[in-house]
């Protein structure tokens, strides 16, 4: 990999930001400057220094030559936060069609995902099918949650148990790896006490790192590692994700007015959309064949920032998959939407279009361009529809659809959603007091209702079954 690397950059559009955000922002700023200086963030923003945690990171890189080693499938069993980035890393990063190339995988397992829904039709037939090739006792398990306590993930884990062990017997165990918090709570905690599980300890997911702040902690880690291709070390893809997460990192550092300081420049923006334009709709328009990253980041922004009736609603889009499908409704609907787009410069390994195809009129104008170029002509010509329109977009440039690049723009959107959530006053109790301990762009109070309800209708069922 070369030395000199494009950067990440943020077009600015032709509006300015008004004063009055300028100001909020430099306010915001100060703020987070006077947690750093006191070693505050370690209450609910201890997600800021995951890339950081030597420890935790060289143990995931420990169980994912392990797992590599002894295993030939990995089923990440998760839901929300706890398996989003692992799909993200997984569509972003790895070969399509990963599972059925054993050559361009090498030694990395079949990567399979399960445990987000109750719906028994894929988590049945990903049983079957790992039971008919012979790859169900050859199958690791990675239950993650940071409580221990997620309903679909351990009804999950139970159902995946009874046929680990009508398989295995008593070494079921240990193919199961553990992903949670610490503590006596979690009965993933309980359970990793009682059997021999991957790793004698469980990974951790340590406090302060909420589940759709948790992609740089073991969380999405262990899977970065484990399911790395052929011709990829676990461990470098590792570390050069991380040092994308470090170089976003610096850069959230920089003064608020810097172009290079994007999480504030690009809050600013959606700050000024949603109380000064009256916008209440955001698209994520990522100009590219994956559709995981705008289901994380629309995760990442509703439940963060959906907060006392405010938040913009976050429409995930693949372009120019969307244009077909959404563009008419954004272009010619209500006019209550901002545009984000997410473009890449370099999408990797390409194609050209022949010459002399004999297609005729403006279809020519494909022939000879690679796809690349094609699909680049296709995001400007969006841009310049929703400009000719007069509706607001921004665009993140990002050089390469690469580890690097990824951490990068992830950290960079958890970031952008710190200084939002800031700018929405949701560090501040209902007094108008700081109150860093229930800010509540890291807490989602009103996801408790369903999961209460969930288990007493389940209950309810099970004493009529």
């Amino acid at each position: 990999m070369s030395n000199r690397r494009a950067a990440m950059t943020l077009e600015q559009g032709s509006e300015s930001l008004q004063s009055d955000i300028e100001q909020q922002l430099e306010s915001v700023q100060r703020l987070f400057q006077q947690e750093t200086e006191a070693e505050l963030p370690s209450l609910l923003r201890a997600w800021t220094v995951s890339h950081r945690q030597n420890a935790d990171i060289e143990a995931v890189l420990d169980a994912a030559e392990r797992l590599r080693a002894e295993y030939k499938a990995l089923a990440t069993v998760g839901i929300g936060g706890s398996d989003l980035s692992a799909r993200v890393y997984h569509e972003t990063l790895n070969p399509p069609y990963f599972n059925m190339r054993p050559n361009v995988r090498g030694a990395a397992p079949e990567a399979y995902f399960a445990g987000d829904t109750f719906d028994p039709m894929r988590l049945n037939a990903l049983l079957d099918s790992l039971e008919e090739r012979s790859l169900l006792e050859k199958t690791c398990v990675n239950v993650i949650s940071k409580s221990g306590r997620t309903g679909e993930t351990i009804a999950a884990l139970m159902i995946i148990r009874e046929r680990l062990k009508a398989r295995a017997g008593s070494r079921w165990s240990r193919q199961i790896a553990a992903t949670t918090g610490l503590n006596e709570d979690s009965e993933l905690y309980r359970m990793s006490r009682k059997h021999a599980f991957l790793t004698p300890d469980p990974l951790p997911i340590r406090e302060g790192v909420g589940g759709r702040f948790s992609a740089f902690s073991p969380v999405g880690l262990l899977f970065l590692a484990a399911a790395s291709p052929e011709g990829v070390s676990p461990r470098e893809r590792v570390h050069e994700l991380l040092a994308g997460v470090e170089s976003a990192h610096r850069r959230f550092h920089l003064p608020s007015g810097d172009p290079d300081n994007i999480a504030y420049r690009l809050a600013g923006w959606l700050h000024q959309q949603e109380r000064n334009e009256g916008r209440t709709a955001l698209v994520f328009y990522h100009y590219a064949d994956n559709q995981r990253l705008g289901e994380w980041f629309t995760q990442l922004y509703s439940e963060s920032l959906q907060e006392r009736g405010e938040g913009l609603d976050v429409l995930p889009a693949r372009g120019p998959t969307s244009n077909h499908s959404m563009l008419n409704g954004i272009l010619n609907g209500p006019r209550n939407k901002a545009v984000l787009f997410l473009h890449w410069s370099d999408l990797g390994n390409d194609l050209r279009i022949p010459t002399e195809t004999g297609v005729s009129g403006d279809m020519k104008a494909f022939e000879g361009l690679s796809m690349s170029q094609a699909q680049t002509a296709s995001y400007q010509g969006t841009a310049a529809d929703l400009l000719e329109k007069g509706l607001p977009y921004r665009t993140l440039q990002a050089p390469v659809r690469d580890a690097r690049c990824l951490g990068e723009l992830m950290r960079i959107l958890m970031d952008v959603v710190a200084v939002k959530g800031r700018l929405q006053d949701l560090h501040l109790n209902d007094k108008g007091e700081l109150n860093l301990r229930a800010e509540e762009t890291y807490l989602q109070s009103a996801v408790e209702g369903y999961k209460k309800r969930t288990r007493e209708y389940a209950e309810a069922q099970r004493s009529r079954s």
